[in-house]
């Protein structure tokens, strides 16, 4: 039986392990693959997976502030939040116009607040009337329901709103996914 003191560098455990120089392609292929991975996490920080998306308008005094789902999967809730303020109260009606294409992306339907009329106009539009509080400055519209399982990968449309005579349209684009 052999003790620490006789052994022999041959007989080392550590054999396997080579020089620096030996190991080249390793390295490389370390480094590569360290800057792949920092470079996936700096594309998610910059919003590149982001599921919903928050757009800004400002029409007269009005501010307007559209939040909708960039992504989203069939079957799953989905929701349109629009935001309005104004340092002024608010008119009495608010007009919101949504293009029919991205409305049939929706399935169980429902607006809040109740809108007071509903109309489709002949350019495939829906036009949704709802009433602001009496003085309010601010209020939030909100366009929920499922998303529909129709075979198209991308939905496209436009939100108009109407507020008195000012008038301004945002796009829209959703992914569906499987």
């Amino acid at each position: 039986m052999q003790n620490i003191y006789q052994a022999t560098v041959d007989d080392s455990t550590l054999d396997d392990i080579t020089a620096e120089e030996d190991n080249k392609g390793r390295r490389r292929l370390r480094l590569a693959t360290l800057l792949a991975v920092a470079a996936l996490v700096l594309v998610a920080l910059l919003g590149a997976f982001d599921q919903e998306k928050t757009t800004g308008r400002r029409t007269g005094n009005l501010d307007i502030q559209v939040e909708y789902p960039l992504v989203v999967r069939a079957g799953n809730e989905i929701q349109l939040r629009i935001a309005l303020s104004s340092p002024q109260p608010l008119p009495e009606t608010v007009k919101i116009s949504i293009s029919e294409d991205y409305l049939m992306f929706f399935e169980d339907f429902s607006a809040v607040p109740e809108p007071e009329s509903q109309s489709s106009r002949g350019d495939g539009t829906v036009e949704f009337e709802v009433a602001p509080a009496k003085g309010e400055r601010s209020m939030v519209a909100t366009l929920t329901g499922r998303a529909s399982d129709q075979w198209k990968p991308k939905t496209m449309g436009s939100l108009g709103i109407t507020a008195d005579d000012l008038h301004t349209s945002i796009d829209l684009e959703t992914w569906r996914t499987p």
